[in-house]
């Protein structure tokens, strides 16, 4: 063998980025874009509902439905759907109090993972800024009344609780017990009618079970893409790529980009949108103003770390790949080699 014989990979100078400027005003535009569907109606209606019973909760007349619980599997884009309302309807917006001063009828906080009955408790104290160092002692089923009475005194009339999944621990019956009675706590006083919305993946079902909870909760369940839905895919892509972002995009039929797309994004709309808009980002600091199946290939091979042959948007049988098992290949024990390895 010879010098010149030897494979050498291809040399590479890093460049500084260019401006950023208008990169970046790109992003803000196609990041606040919202696109709407049947989901957001369906929230609003619900949205409402709760509304009008916290009012006449305060005035008479309410009943004990004080919760909405939406339910979608994680990156269906529920919490952004959420968001976007708080921010919106207008009996969620702060006014000014006696003092002048703003003030918002909604607290909203997110569970962290592992949070306990208690952990949860004291997560909304620290959130309404609360020294929470003198309930250290309480004991759990004193907290419920305690986080009432200061929500109570700040004019929180709505609570938003944010990845509540996490305040389950597998199928622990004690756990979930001790759960399920400080959120019934919170939702059924007398003193100070809380409603709450939930926000989780349908890992949060255990709380639901129990009898008391449930009835006093509306679900919102977010439904998840399939095959029947290809045309609201096509939707998606075209009100993304061309009214959101100002592009282009050409796919051939051979191309299957809708099924492809689907199945990249585990049928979970907020990744689509998520890819989706990820592609454009890329398309536009490359200078490119059409979007191709190239472009998606490649946001995907970013997205999972896959090889060219388990790339969604290149393999012929892409059906039969698992988009979140991308990198199992690198725990195999036999001797293949790939001709796509990045060295």
């Amino acid at each position: 063998m010879t010098a010149k014989q030897i494979q050498r990979p291809e040399k590479f100078v890093y460049e500084p980025l260019p401006d950023l400027t208008g990169y970046f005003a790109f992003r803000k535009k196609l990041r606040s874009y919202h696109l709407t569907s049947a989901r957001d109606k369906a929230f609003c209606k619900q949205a409402d509902a709760l509304y009008m019973n916290c009012e006449a909760s305060h005035n008479g007349g309410g009943t004990e439905k004080r919760a909405l619980c939406v339910v979608a599997l994680a990156g269906s884009g529920k919490t952004t759907l959420v968001n976007y309302y708080l921010n919106l309807l207008p009996y969620f917006q702060s006014s000014l109090d006696a003092f002048g001063e703003q003030v918002s009828p909604i607290l909203r906080i997110k569970l962290p993972p592992g949070s306990t009955a208690k952990s949860a408790m004291f997560e909304i104290l620290q959130k309404m800024r609360i020294d929470d160092k003198q309930y250290k002692k309480k004991a759990e089923p004193e907290m419920p009344s305690i986080v009432l009475n200061h929500m109570k005194e700040l004019g929180y009339k709505y609570l938003m609780v944010d990845e509540l999944q996490h305040g389950v621990r597998g199928s622990k019956t004690g756990f979930i017990k001790r759960m399920q009675d400080v959120l019934k706590d919170l939702i059924s006083s007398d003193d100070w009618p809380l409603h709450v919305i939930f926000v989780g993946t349908p890992e949060v079902m255990p709380i639901f079970e129990d009898e008391q909870v449930d009835r006093r909760t509306n679900m919102l369940r977010l439904a998840p893409l399939e095959a029947q839905y290809a045309w609201f895919v096509d939707y998606l892509i075209d009100e993304i790529v061309v009214k959101a972002a100002g592009m282009t995009y050409s796919f051939e039929t051979k191309d299957n980009v809708t099924s492809r797309l689907m199945h990249a994004a585990n049928y979970v709309m907020g990744t689509a949108i998520l890819m989706l808009q990820e592609t454009c980002f890329a398309a536009f600091l490359a200078g490119d103003r059409e979007i191709t199946v190239d472009h998606l290939r490649t946001t995907y091979l970013n997205k999972t770390g896959c090889t060219r042959r388990d790339n969604v948007f290149e393999a012929p049988e892409f059906l039969k790949i698992k988009p979140n098992k991308a990198l199992a290949d690198l725990l195999k024990t036999d001797e293949d080699e790939d001709d796509d390895v990045t060295y």
